[in-house]
């Protein structure tokens, strides 16, 4: 392969650095007998990217033009949420799934939603309603206890975007119910940072909802962003700004919580995002976690691919491109055609997992 690569300045980035006026420079085994299948390769746009931009331009700029262009069924798979549940079933903790769908076109399955959804609000159990083809902010809605009552919202941006209707109707009411199912759920996919969302079948899951501070939009996340099956950095989210390097030390956010999220959670999530990213054969991954300090509880919540991460500082981002770069040269192709399936991934999680 040709090594040779073109230098590209990279963009300009407004940003604070560290009090300690630290660069994070991720330092990782860049793991050479790393496989990937050539469905894939898009080494001809790698050979002029220059390693000395971040990881984020590298995603946008080559792999995502590339991959979602030619490869979207295979670049979608790792984001579908009810391949997720099927692909991961009792090999590594995810939400409690009440149902899942994606007929919704039809009229007696919407009713079967609906009576179960209904069933719990009268029950008054707590649940979210999740889209299995993008992120919350195109139709997730979440039912919870507050003050005895049982009580529900959009979340994102879809927060009480209809005048029409309330997230309680929809919970309520069958055609309200309905109507919610058919325009927001079918007929939006996703935003265009996502577009490789929009080749995933519209449908939906109902899922337990997860331990959190009912005040904040949803549960403390922890994001482990991967490239060649390991690990760059973590994002924390409802989590005071946290950001953790690859062995877990402190970039930014509050320290003590930071210290927290370190102890409890991050080697045991650390060992299961990279089993994940590398039974995959997928160049990048963001797996995020569920996680509540106070149980120690935690849950696989999504897969992501082509996974943003421009909300992070350049300081964070710098050299991140370089090594992601490296890997991509020092990797080894498994040249085949075949398709992606659950067993072959199942096989291969476990083996990661036990490894």
């Amino acid at each position: 392969m040709n090594t040779n690569i073109e230098n590209i300045s990279p963009s300009k980035h407004v940003s604070e650095k560290t009090a300690e006026n630290t660069i994070y420079e991720p330092i990782l085994v860049h793991t050479k007998n790393y496989e990937i299948s050539s469905v894939f390769d898009c080494s001809h746009k790698m050979n002029h990217y220059a390693g000395n931009i971040d990881y984020h331009s590298l995603m946008h700029n080559v792999q995502k033009p590339d991959l979602t262009l030619n490869k979207v069924d295979a670049l979608s798979f790792f984001a579908n949420k009810i391949l997720l549940i099927e692909w991961v079933k009792d090999l590594v903790p995810i939400q409690e799934t009440y149902t899942y769908s994606s007929s919704l076109n039809d009229e007696s399955e919407i009713k079967r939603l609906f009576q179960l959804v209904f069933a719990k609000v009268k029950n008054r159990e707590e649940f979210i309603i999740k889209p299995i083809n993008g992120s919350e902010s195109i139709g997730t809605l979440k039912a919870f206890r507050y003050k005895s009552k049982l009580k529900a919202e959009f979340l994102g941006s879809s927060n009480e975007r209809d005048p029409l209707f309330s997230a309680h109707q929809v919970i309520t009411d069958f055609q309200t119910f309905s109507h919610w199912i058919k325009e927001d759920i079918l007929g939006v996919t996703s935003g265009h940072i996502d577009t490789h969302l929009r080749h995933i079948d519209s449908g939906l899951t109902i899922q337990a909802l997860f331990p959190h501070d009912k005040s904040q939009q949803g549960p403390t996340e922890m994001k482990f962003n991967t490239a060649w099956g390991e690990l760059l950095y973590v994002g924390c989210r409802n989590a005071q700004n946290i950001c953790l390097g690859n062995k877990g030390e402190h970039l930014e956010g509050d320290r003590q919580m930071a210290q927290i999220l370190k102890e409890q959670f991050f080697e045991k999530l650390k060992k299961t995002a990279l089993a994940l990213a590398r039974a995959s054969t997928f160049p990048n991954l963001r797996i995020d976690f569920f996680v509540d300090i106070n149980s120690g509880q935690w849950v696989l919540n999504e897969i992501e691919t082509l996974a943003d991460c421009r909300s992070y500082p350049h300081y964070i981002l710098e050299n991140t491109g370089k090594f992601y770069l490296n890997g991509w040269i020092n990797k080894a192709y498994r040249i085949s055609n075949f398709s992606l399936t659950i067993p072959r991934l199942r096989e291969r999680l476990t083996n990661e997992l036990q490894a």
